[in-house]
């Protein structure tokens, strides 16, 4: 349903905008894409109308009404039928997250693409189309074709933080990452010795979802707070779109990762890491990374694994050669000169895996990751507010700041709306 609405200037003039939701068909959701294009056009590498139409169509569950615009009537004519241009924009994301473990799934309402032309900008246009979203959420669990929402998140830089607080009751949950200088003189892939106890590739999609879908499940979904909760379709349409190329694999064979299946001559090629990598601002951004460790049972105390019938992996080893073919397709020169390195920017969880591992690993593996030039570099971006903070239900924040093994907070860039 559409509603009117008026703002007044200081200079006396009025204006008149109508707040609606995109209608179901091409030609709208096309008009859509092209303003969010221009709104961004002022950016070093500005995304095109594509970029956003690609986001809306391979999301298996968008919703064009869930797309809130205003749209500006040049004549001033309240009255008016006809319609000019879109001039700002919020769109709602309807995503399941994670709760960490012992805690089921919730459902959030994403807020992202927010937007407004630069000649309408300070009219109070986003925080018209924000309250909105807020209340479509809220009574989410009413609406027709709609999950029942307990809270809505978003990313914000530091500028616009304030504003979702203010506007929206919006509070932030802090992400730790690290920052890593990564030796790219020693960074080589074992392919290239001919030591090879594992081979990677290009990850296959519709091929490899069955095995990514439930490694992502172990490695991320039940590990961690806020992680998007991808099902079958998300990794085929959405995933394999925003990731293309760059999404690099691990495999090995069951005899190689199995000791009861050494045996096997026809065991079948297994996944046992994946990783993509982004650069963003002079440095690069570990965008999506996860690894098999379902047989990764470690003492509590001594952190020693535990012996099962799998081998346990190694996640020094694994980040290692998946980055090596990350990096190169990036462009940059491992076994390089000497002295040359970049750093990676990568969840702090991650790095102490890798920590970890590393001590396990002879001392050439060691000097690959600069661990006394890491550095904390955390993301307080993400920000929620939650809809019924009754207990009955678990929220990010019970789960994420309580006292007693808290969860971390972790949105795989992937995601990111």
């Amino acid at each position: 349903m559409a509603s009117k609405h008026i703002v007044k200037l200081l200079d006396g003039s009025t204006h008149h905008y109508r707040l609606r939701g995109l209608n179901e068909n091409d030609e709208d959701i096309a008009k859509w894409t092209k303003f969010c294009a221009s709104v961004f056009s002022y950016k070093p590498n500005p995304p095109s109308p594509s970029y956003f139409a690609r986001h809306f169509y391979n999301d298996p569950r968008h919703d064009a009404n869930l797309v809130r615009v205003l749209t500006y009537r040049p004549d001033n004519n309240a009255s008016s039928q006809e319609e000019d241009s879109i001039v700002s924009s919020v769109r709602i994301f309807q995503r399941t997250i994670s709760m960490g473990p012992r805690h089921p799934p919730i459902e959030t309402g994403g807020i992202g693409e927010v937007c407004t032309s630069p000649d309408h900008q300070r009219r109070g246009l986003s925080k018209v189309l924000l309250q909105d979203a807020l209340k479509i959420m809220r009574d989410s669990s009413s609406r027709v074709g709609l999950e029942a929402m307990a809270c809505s998140s978003l990313h914000a830089s530091p500028t616009f933080q304030p504003v979702y607080s203010k506007v929206g009751g919006y509070k932030s949950v802090v992400s730790q990452w690290s920052l890593v200088p990564i030796r790219l003189q020693y960074f080589f892939s074992s392919e290239s010795t001919g030591n090879q106890s594992a081979f990677m590739r290009q990850a296959q999609f519709p091929k490899d979802t069955p095995q990514l879908m439930k490694l992502h499940q172990i490695y991320s979904e039940q590990r961690f707070a806020g992680c998007i909760i991808r099902s079958e379709t998300y990794w085929n349409d959405y995933v394999s779109a925003e990731l293309g190329d760059t999404l690099w694999v691990m495999t090995t064979t069951s005899s190689s990762y199995h000791e009861d299946d050494s045996k096997n001559e026809d065991s079948e090629e297994r996944i046992v890491g994946w990783i993509s990598i982004r650069k963003r601002g002079g440095r690069y951004q570990l965008r999506e990374f996860g690894a098999d460790i379902s047989a990764d049972e470690r003492d509590k105390e001594t952190g020693e694994a535990k012996v099962t019938l799998k081998k346990p992996i190694n996640m020094a080893f694994v980040m290692k050669e998946l980055l090596s073919k990350a990096l190169s397709q990036a462009g940059e020169t491992v076994e390089g000169d000497e002295g040359s390195a970049v750093s990676l920017h990568l969840p702090t969880v991650v790095w102490n895996e890798i920590k970890r591992d590393a001590s396990i690993l002879d001392s050439c593996h060691q000097i690959y990751f600069d661990f006394d030039g890491a550095q904390v570099d955390d993301d307080d971006g993400w920000m929620y507010v939650v809809f019924d903070e009754s207990k009955e239900q678990t929220n990010v924040f019970d789960s994420t700041m309580r006292n007693e093994d808290p969860v971390p907070h972790l949105v795989w860039p992937t995601d990111s709306f």
